[in-house]
């Protein structure tokens, strides 16, 4: 069994924990937070041995790997790191905050032959899978258009409580500054559907994006508009908001079928699986489908541990993680820039 490290032990740390032992490939060893006060006992409650630091463990050779549910910032530098240590990484997203960032990170991990995981779990959601084998099987006739919705006002408070006096001791304060979430909601989950969009649909040509900042402060954008076109010609669209109730929905429009998906009613639930059920919709027909709610973190742990074994490779490749942070970078230039902006490629 593989030796896991997790570094970061708030709330979604802890679900590595939950998901990497829950996959039955891991054994987490050991646990990186350099809170250890509030850290210790979450640590002793997981039966974790704690360090504040990532330098003691990445030189431990009974380290195979390490997950990083650390600071955005942080996480080019500590793939970099962990990559001169030979260990795998498995990182939250983002993946980087900027295209450059993440090719760093691919060409260190190339260079150092280790593995890279990256936590968009959605891919393996089973209404994504289907949907994915629909196109397979060319259901959709000729695809057209998608839109996505992925909103939820968890934070709303938080970051109101933050923006009116800079306190970035209140609970999970370094996730609402704003270095940390340059795009605002796009940066915090919204691209977890931009990961989708490229399971499904390709790689991303253009991006148009509009923002508002009507919901926490003037000064901070809080809900994206941004349409979109594929290399492969398909256009769509994706809405993201921290300001509003919880809504998650995808749909798809082909010449023969259209499809529509949404999410549960509950935060915890939506913690789980954030896709839940699927319309398919044809002249004359109309399909209803509810699907079974996984661990979809704890089989993208496996597939990280399949990577690492030599069964095959990691469900996103490491061109898809760069070119998801292209496609953020063309949302912020068309967002300074009031235009369409093309996704730059390497």
């Amino acid at each position: 069994m593989l030796k896991l490290v997790v570094a970061g032990l708030g709330i979604w740390g802890q679900r590595h924990v939950r998901s990497a032992r829950d996959s039955g490939c891991f054994e987490v060893v050991a646990a990186v937070d350099p809170d250890t006060e509030r850290a210790q006992p979450i640590a002793d409650e997981l039966g974790l041995e704690l360090h504040s630091s990532l330098d003691g463990v990445l030189s431990n050779t009974n380290i195979d790997a390490v997950t990083l549910a650390t600071p955005h910032t942080l996480h080019t530098k500590q793939i970099v790191k962990a990559a001169k240590f030979g260990k795998h990484v498995y990182t939250e997203k983002p993946f980087a905050l900027t295209a450059d960032d993440a090719r760093t990170a691919v060409s260190a991990a190339k260079k150092a032959g280790i593995k890279l995981a990256l936590g968009h779990d959605q891919r393996h959601y089973p209404v994504i899978k289907y949907i994915r084998q629909m196109i397979a099987d060319n259901k959709f006739g000729a695809i057209l258009h998608a839109e996505t919705n992925l909103s939820h006002g968890s934070t709303a408070d938080l970051f109101k409580k933050f923006i009116s006096n800079k306190d970035s001791n209140i609970a999970r304060g370094w996730r609402l500054q704003e270095a940390e979430i340059p795009m605002g909601p796009i940066s915090q989950f919204g691209i977890h559907r931009i990961d989708a969009y490229i399971h499904l649909f390709g790689n991303i040509e253009w991006v148009f994006a509009a923002s508002s900042s009507k919901g926490i402060d003037p000064t901070f954008i809080d809900t994206l508009s941004i349409n979109l076109k594929f290399e492969s010609g398909v256009t769509g669209f994706i809405g993201n908001s921290v300001s509003t109730p919880l809504h998650s929905s995808l749909k798809i429009f082909g010449t023969e079928v259209w499809v529509e998906s949404s999410g549960p009613d509950t935060f915890a639930e939506y913690r789980e699986c954030s896709l839940v059920d699927l319309v398919v919709f044809s002249e004359g027909n109309k399909d209803e489908h509810e699907f079974e709610v996984i661990d979809s973190v704890s089989h993208n742990f496996i597939s990280f541990a399949d990577s690492i074994n030599g069964k095959g490779e990691f469900i996103i490749s490491p061109e898809e993680m760069i070119h998801n942070i292209e496609v953020v970078d063309a949302i912020g230039i068309s967002l300074q820039t009031g235009e369409k902006a093309l996704v730059k490629r390497d």
